[in-house]
């Protein structure tokens, strides 16, 4: 392979995603190992339950052995206990929801920051003019708080949230704009997991009610429906703000961070051989010797 002669564009990115999707990006993964493998027992347990031969008035000891005497009493029969698992089948799809939209609002709650940071001057209408390292450069220790921002754009209805997004960066992403219904549809179903058990959170919160209400149900196919819609979402943010407000601006802050190390009597090319070492450390892929030489002639001028 030749040598790259890429060259370092400050506000136009070589990578095609920002490091904040990469880490959203193994989070998902992480989520599909495990509901994957969910799905696969419950496929396989039913296949030997019917290779067993097994009837729904069976006992529920001629299939399964407990640890505990006590655990096999709350099933009267099989049929009994395949209602049980059928519940915690949905069970595991809302709580598989909380996990995508934890997954979404965590990514949403670092992008908008690092873009904000990278890109000071979009708040006032005036993107690409000041470069947000150079604040940190010659600046005052931690000069940006943008926690009302994030606050407004991770909490509250998606309307909300998008008018939020609206205000800091001018613009939103279309395929989030064109999906904010089934966002919220999914919001209030995950507040209802995670605040009242599964349960409408003001039905279930009626007092002297001794009842408990209906858990709410998610199907496998609409929570894969749900996940790939939140992928969507979260790429269209990305490819937005990445390309428009970060461009190279984590790489130049790995510099800046790395730079108090570095020998300084040295010329620059130097530095940026130490550059190229260790920038791959930081989850970048590794950088041409022109980009390095590049990122340090910018990042040392301003």
């Amino acid at each position: 392979m030749g040598k790259s002669t890429y060259q370092f564009d400050r506000w136009n990115p070589r990578a095609k995603s920002s490091w904040a999707w990469r880490v959203f990006k193994k989070h998902n993964i992480e989520f599909q190992r495990m509901y994957t493998s969910f799905d696969t027992g419950r496929k396989y347990t039913y296949k030997n339950l019917g290779e067993n031969g097994a009837l729904k008035n069976d006992e529920i000891e001629k299939h399964f052995k407990f640890e505990r005497p006590w655990e096999s009493k709350n099933f009267s029969d099989i049929e009994d206990w395949t209602v049980a698992f059928n519940e915690l089948e949905n069970w595991v799809n809302l709580n598989a929801l909380v996990a995508i939209l934890s997954n979404l609002e965590t990514y949403i709650a670092t992008i908008i920051p690092l873009a904000l940071e990278s890109d000071i001057g979009t708040l006032y209408g005036v993107p690409h003019r000041i470069d947000g390292i150079e604040i940190l450069k010659h600046g005052k220790d931690k000069p940006f708080d943008f926690d009302d921002i994030v606050t407004s754009c991770t909490k509250g209805t998606w309307g909300s949230r998008i008018s939020a997004y609206e205000r800091a960066f001018g613009r939103v992403p279309r395929y989030l704009k064109n999906h904010v219904s089934e966002l919220d549809v999914m919001r209030n179903l995950r507040n209802n997991v995670a605040h009242a058990f599964g349960r409408e959170i003001e039905a279930a919160r009626v007092s002297g009610n001794v009842k408990t209400l209906p858990i709410e149900r998610l199907s496998r196919n609409r929570l894969l429906k749900y996940q790939a819609m939140v992928w969507k979402v979260t790429k269209s943010i990305d490819a937005h703000l990445h390309n428009f407000h970060i461009g190279e601006y984590q790489a130049v802050l790995f510099y800046h961070n790395l730079y108090p190390s570095l020998n300084h009597t040295v010329h620059p090319s130097m530095r940026a051989v130490e550059l190229r070492k260790k920038i791959g450390q930081f989850g970048i892929e590794s950088q041409g010797k022109e980009f390095c030489k590049g990122l340090v002639a910018y990042y040392e001028s301003i």
